[in-house]
């Protein structure tokens, strides 16, 4: 929102000889631009919102929290170098090229590749197709430039896209849990279902979680306001890779394989202290720590 509002002040102040459709975004910042400060400001903003977002985004992979960091320094070189009036300049030039470069992979790199579920934002078949299309935009956009065609429309769409991905993958990580739908009826007798302790317990409106009712023999939700302890782990769900369903605050966190699973999902989720020794935090359901198949 920073560069696009930077674009829309300044881009008018310039005059009728800059044409929003062909006149680059760094022409408002270089020399010989009317108040170039405004532009050169609005991408060093963007610069250090990366960063932020950088440090501040764990759930994503580390190469991709490191990429974006990158991409956000390239930003703020950008804005502290300014092309000339006339000819370029090696400096400014490199500093687009790398921190688009980066910006362009770190959808990919930033996406993770293991079972637990997350944010919709991270997964890979979104996030690699995101990263093919900045990969595609630099072409579409090298085409119009060397062609003297739209240029500057291109860059707007492109820079835009990179500026706003970010929002994106933040928004998907505080978005509350969706809900899982039923599972299909088990073929045998013998299949074993987590069981809820009691029926007749009171439940909170809150985002859903299906669970099962073996009283009723039918599914169930519960709300996040039914949970006792901060994290619950229920009992050994078999299978090939036996695991155990994680809830915390009442909400569905993901599976777990192993003790360290737990801790990692708190962490996800702004839980770094959790003893999982401490019965007033954790909720052993169908087994202690050390139950795992």
């Amino acid at each position: 929102m920073v560069l696009v509002g930077g674009w829309l002040v300044s881009a008018p102040l310039q005059g009728p000889g800059y044409d929003p459709l062909t006149d680059t975004i760094s022409e408002l910042a270089g020399d010989g631009a009317v108040d170039p400060w405004m532009m050169a400001g609005a991408i060093g903003t963007l610069g250090v919102c990366h960063l932020v977002t950088a440090l501040g985004l764990r759930a994503a992979g580390v190469l991709g929290r490191l990429s974006l960091a990158l991409g956000g320094v390239a930003a703020v070189l950008v804005a502290f170098s300014p092309v000339p009036m006339s000819g370029g300049s090696m400096r400014h030039s490199s500093s687009v090229v790398v921190g688009y470069a980066f910006l362009a992979v770190w959808p990919a790199l930033a996406a993770y590749r293991r079972r637990d579920r997350r944010a919709w934002a991270l997964r890979p078949a979104l996030a690699l197709p995101v990263t093919v299309l900045f990969m595609l935009g630099a072409l579409w956009f090298a085409d119009e430039e060397w062609g003297h065609g739209d240029a500057g429309l291109v860059e707007r769409v492109l820079t835009s896209g990179q500026a706003l991905w970010p929002l994106v993958v933040v928004a998907s990580c505080l978005m509350p849990a969706v809900a899982r739908g039923p599972a299909p009826e088990p073929a045998g007798e013998s299949a074993v279902e987590p069981a809820v302790e009691s029926t007749a317990e009171s439940v909170e409106p809150g985002p859903p979680v299906t669970i099962r009712d073996a009283w009723h023999g039918g599914w169930v939700q519960a709300g996040g306001m039914s949970a006792k302890t901060l994290v619950t782990v229920h009992a050994v769900v078999p299978g090939p890779r036996p695991f155990r369903r994680v809830e915390i605050q009442g909400y569905d966190a993901g599976p777990a394989f192993r003790p360290e699973d737990v801790l990692r999902l708190c962490r996800d989720r702004g839980h770094h202290d959790v003893n999982l020794d401490d019965p007033a935090q954790v909720t052993w359901v169908g087994g202690d720590a050390r139950t795992w198949s």
